[in-house]
């Protein structure tokens, strides 16, 4: 699970932290930095894959022309603070070992372009709470206009070898593919407590996220039975969609989940197949009416994505859901809220999901409003800052009194954190 994701010259953040929760709602106006963290997720998500630096920003191809990974939005030109010269990303989070968690915390600055070069590591560390030293560090250093890493590992013994990192590279992944592993001191370690096995639980840790951007379009194309993970975009919905409903008990639950949030009286699902063996999702109501998926509307299909991502069983473990409540009804935002609610309450699933319906902050439950935070810019300021909406001075007493969806609509919120900075800038 991941517990802080810090922020500095990236993107329109120049330091912002942005604390997480089961379920963490991002609310603020556009342009105010909500994707900009999408982005940052998916960085850590790309180091996750064994990536290097130009793939992550850029985009990743496999044999038969097939892409992989689309890269982050900007690519390395739009990547840091007002044409800063790096960036850092800073996550805190919960490291798997053998029979439990550790809190951890990995570090990795990056320099997107320097002297118009590819992407290299600047500095990088992986740190275990509790742990004097970190488990690794690098920097970097010029040596006559040349860039090279040193790397050093926890008290390790290497084979009597040097280990040959580049700086092109995330060090994390470079010490998760090694051949054999480097000895922490003492000699003996198991699985999660070598250096080796910590670079692979902190990749783990990045490595089961999805980032739902779903598209009506992508929705409706047919797809090959057996393509269970759902696209970024909505891809493969029909058969994510027929898989649940092999299950008899997971066909039931998708069926009183359509019935209760959209007006359909759906009592059944048909996949019929086209000739070359894709198939789409037709719904099948009590009166004998079928809607196919190229007819449904865009919230009924929005509403089935993200059941179909929730219920699925190749469920990741990390989400981050794009605009949660585009296309959705007003009155069927408490029961989507309700289904993200009670799946992450288990503690086995992560939501991170941007909003501008102020609705969706009066139906939260009091621990999911706990970690919603606003994303703002100040007037007259370049920089976007991300403030937990909890944390504003007198918050929960204006709220006990009046409506928080009403609040947000007038612009209290961003009013409130203007405040609060021209009262800081006083004293």
């Amino acid at each position: 699970m991941l517990k802080k994701l810090r922020l500095e010259r990236f993107k329109n953040f120049q330091d912002a932290e942005l604390t997480l929760g089961l379920l963490t709602l991002l609310v603020g106006t556009n342009a105010s930095g909500k994707s900009n963290i999408r982005d940052a997720f998916r960085f850590l998500h790309g180091i996750s894959r064994g990536y290097s630096l130009a793939e992550i920003f850029g985009e990743k191809w496999i044999e038969g022309g097939v892409i992989q990974w689309r890269g982050i939005r900007g690519g390395i030109r739009e990547a840091t603070f007002q044409g800063a010269d790096t960036f850092t990303l800073e996550v805190s989070f919960l490291l798997r070992k053998p029979n439990s968690f550790q809190q951890a915390t990995y570090r990795i600055e990056v320099a997107p372009r320097i002297n118009s070069q590819a992407p290299i590591v600047i500095a990088e560390c992986l740190r275990i709470e509790g742990q004097k030293d970190s488990i690794f560090k690098a920097e970097s250093i010029d040596e006559q206009g040349q860039r090279s890493l040193i790397v050093k590992v926890l008290s390790s013994l290497v084979s009597n070898r040097p280990i040959p990192f580049t700086n092109y590279k995330p060090i994390v992944a470079q010490l998760a593919e090694l051949a054999t592993d480097v000895l922490v001191e003492g000699g003996r370690f198991i699985p999660a407590t070598s250096i080796r096995g910590m670079a692979k639980a902190t990749l783990e840790a990045f490595s089961s996220m999805r980032f739902l951007d779903l598209s009506p379009d992508a929705m409706r194309l047919p797809s090959l039975p057996g393509q269970t993970i759902l696209g970024d975009r909505g891809e493969n919905l029909s058969s994510v969609l027929q898989e649940i409903c092999q299950n008899p008990e997971g066909k039931q639950a998708l069926l009183q989940w359509v019935q209760e949030l959209t007006p359909m009286d759906a009592v059944d699902f048909e996949f019929p197949a086209d000739f070359t063996g894709k198939i789409l999702l037709t719904l099948i109501e009590e009166n004998g009416l079928k809607t196919s998926a190229i007819s449904a509307s865009d919230g009924t299909l929005r509403f089935l994505a993200m059941i179909g991502a929730l219920l699925g069983s190749d469920r990741a473990r990390f989400y981050f859901f794009e605009e949660l409540d585009n296309g959705i009804h007003p009155t069927r935002l408490h029961l989507l809220l309700q289904l993200i609610e009670r799946q992450v309450s288990a503690g086995t699933i992560q939501i991170v999901a941007t909003t501008q319906s102020p609705q969706l902050l009066r139906l939260l439950s009091p621990q999911s409003l706990e970690y919603a935070s606003l994303t703002y810019r100040l007037e007259n300021k370049p920089d976007a800052q991300i403030k937990r909406i909890m944390d504003i001075p007198q918050v929960r007493q204006v709220i006990a009194e009046e409506d928080l969806a009403r609040l947000h609509e007038s612009g209290w919120l961003e009013d409130a954190v203007e405040f609060l900075e021209d009262e800081e800038t006083i004293q």
